[in-house]
């Protein structure tokens, strides 16, 4: 079976709403996003999902199955290094969607000027996002131990991740 074609592009204002559904899916899940129910849609759209970042989409045939939002990781002395949050359709898994996602975002980042990438908390029971990840360039620079508390498994790893562009 051929698989579709997946094409990725900037997100719109009236993108917004979709990836604000993938978002809250994939948090409520409990077990990738530290983000839990005290954080409201307007704290996410203040400090994510907004027009102001970069957001992308991934679609298939006008269906968007997939986003990514890539900012600067800190201020200031801080902002030469993008950090990334990706969300995918749970019903699209296993296309590659993530490393599609994942080497857009690289590609987005050298373009806007950024030196490197990091992810601060990659939940060690991830592994999909960890072989992403890996397979990307990225390195494990360091480890928390039960840095992430899993809604089915208590207090487990979490990593941070790092890739010179």
């Amino acid at each position: 079976m051929e698989k579709p074609e997946i094409h990725i592009r900037p997100a719109n204002k009236k993108d917004l709403e979709r990836i604000w559904s993938l978002w809250k899916v994939v948090v409520n899940q409990k077990i990738y996003f530290p983000y839990d129910d005290s954080f409201s849609r307007e704290h996410i759209e203040n400090s994510w999902i907004n027009l102001n970042n970069n957001c992308f989409i991934a679609e298939v045939e006008k269906e968007i199955i997939g986003a990514y939002i890539l900012k600067s990781n800190q201020p200031g002395y801080g902002d030469h290094i993008a950090n990334a949050s990706y969300m995918v359709d749970n019903q699209k898994r296993g296309m590659g969607l993530g490393h599609k996602l994942c080497a857009h975002s690289i590609d987005s980042a050298k373009k806007l000027g950024y030196y490197a990438m990091q992810f601060n908390l990659v939940v060690s029971t991830n592994k999909p996002a960890i072989k992403v990840w890996l397979a990307n360039g990225f390195e494990i620079i360091g480890t928390i131990p039960d840095g992430f508390r899993h809604f089915e498994k208590g207090y487990v790893d979490a990593h941070i991740f790092y890739r010179k562009l």
